[in-house]
């Protein structure tokens, strides 16, 4: 169990005590399969993943997956590191991040991508009913609660202030975790929030107030969850790393055609409310591989908000790489 949350910053340093442990590929079951174990959150962002357990395309090419849960992205790279773990689902501003500061990690595989349209978009940003603030533009001067500081809620609810003709600069940004969120902006304690679902829907359904949809405004179409595996078990296991690509892969392009069957795998899952889980704004899925177009608008907001301090080579940091 990860008790304490571990920063990027504290990563590289990681890095070079566990590199030395090795990736060495977990013995193949009796009956062919591969065990693989998987860093995740029980989010709909995560269906695919899950998803390709329960529908069988795992079983079909050939791999066991142990789904664990795990506090963040970042707090599991180390344990993709030293081999506790072979995959791990993480935001792709985390990925850019860790590859920065020469982590060796790679893409393998994406879940879900952004709206292109802020009707399908399950991000938000809330406000209570009775805030003067009626858009992005409004929000100078005030205190926004994010999930996590130079994280994709971060940058993409800074760009959606600044397109909107607001400054971004002068707003206050707090970490809060989402679930604290909605009681946060009703209490007034911030002035705004930046959600997901489902605290988007419930938020609403409590009183709040939903002026915009960021991440369809920052980066559509890009991803929104990625998989990441070590970068030397990748090279050293490709036909593993390819088998649960395509899995993944093959799971959100069916995803994509039945979103119905998002929610079924939300309710075991996730811990969303039945009556929450049937009004939500499901997450997007395709079967489409991470590639460098669909990642570059991520890379433009974290260099021009200064998460990093240069683009990296998309191109070099995706394995399992899409046109």
């Amino acid at each position: 169990m990860i008790r304490r949350p571990i920063t990027l910053a504290g990563l590289l340093a990681l890095t070079l005590v566990v590199a030395a442990c090795g990736s060495a590929a977990p013995a193949q079951n009796a009956d062919g399969s591969t065990p693989i174990d998987v860093g995740t959150s029980s989010t709909l962002s995560n269906a695919s993943l899950y998803y390709a357990d329960s529908g069988g395309a795992f079983a079909r090419h050939k791999l066991a997956a142990k789904l664990t849960v795990v506090q963040s992205g970042a707090a599991a790279i180390p344990l993709l590191l030293n081999g506790q773990l072979q995959f791990v689902a993480a935001d792709p501003v985390s990925a850019i991040v860790a590859v920065s500061k020469n982590i060796p990690v790679t893409i393998v595989a994406a879940g879900s991508v952004t709206s292109d349209a802020a009707a399908t978009d399950s991000s938000s940003i809330l406000v209570r009913a009775d805030s003067p603030i009626a858009s992005v533009r409004d929000l100078a001067g005030r205190t926004v609660a994010v999930n996590a500081l130079k994280s994709l809620a971060h940058i993409t609810v800074m760009s959606s202030i600044d397109k909107s003709g607001g400054d971004s600069s002068a707003v206050k940004f707090v970490e809060l975790p989402l679930p604290q969120m909605v009681d946060a902006v009703s209490r007034g304690q911030v002035d705004a929030a930046a959600e997901n679902e489902p605290f988007s829907t419930q938020g609403v359904r409590n009183g709040l107030r939903k002026i915009a949809a960021p991440l369809s405004e920052a980066v559509p179409g890009s991803p929104q969850v990625i998989y990441l595996a070590e970068k030397r078990y990748a090279a050293e296991h490709q036909p593993t790393v390819r088998a649960f690509a395509e899995a993944v892969a093959e799971a959100g392009g069916y995803l994509g055609q039945h979103p119905d069957q998002v929610r079924a795998v939300g309710r075991t899952s996730t811990a969303t409310p039945p009556d929450i889980l049937g009004k939500i704004v499901l997450p997007v899925f395709s079967g489409d591989q991470p590639s460098r177009a669909s990642l570059t608008g991520v890379m433009d907001l974290v260099v021009r908000y200064r998460v990093i301090p240069a683009p990296v080579d998309l191109g070099a940091m995706i394995t399992q790489q899409g046109p």
